[in-house]
């Protein structure tokens, strides 16, 4: 697996894992920007993961099987975030929870795109546990 995908993928645990932490422990106005910059950094993150697929599929010498399927599909993080955050009456906590099972759903995905030759093989290997702590981070920030 390269070093740098690890190396960046960690660095961007740290907004998951510090507002989680925050939400708990924070004061003042730093509990105020953790609770609501966490599920504006998820739908970022997810817009992200949809990009890494469209990255993947349109790179040179990609498999050509299914690339408009797959751009399509890759949209469906972007979308999925951004009616998360304008759904109106739903309680932040939802959203935190909304979130993180968006976060675990699209390692999925990655995860059968990786199987299929669509991404690379290490790709799964890192998106699972870089998920685990992401969603975990929206489960413990979702229970202020």
């Amino acid at each position: 697996m390269p070093r740098t995908p690890v190396f960046l993928a960690m660095a961007g645990l740290v907004p998951f894992v510090g507002g989680a932490w925050m939400v708990h422990f924070g004061e003042g106005g730093w509990l105020g920007i953790a609770r609501f910059s966490m599920p504006i950094y998820a739908a970022v993150i997810l817009s992200f993961l949809g990009g890494t697929q469209w990255g993947f599929a349109l790179a040179p010498g990609a498999r050509q099987d299914a690339r408009a399927v797959r751009l399509l599909i890759a949209m469906v993080p972007s979308i999925a975030g951004w009616l998360i955050m304008a759904l109106p009456f739903t309680a932040p906590q939802n959203k935190y929870l909304m979130f993180a099972g968006l976060l675990i759903l699209w390692a999925a995905i990655d995860h059968v795109y990786a199987r299929r030759g669509w991404a690379p093989d290490w790709y799964p290997k890192l998106r699972w546990p870089i998920t685990i702590i992401a969603a975990g981070s929206m489960v413990i920030g979702s229970t202020y």
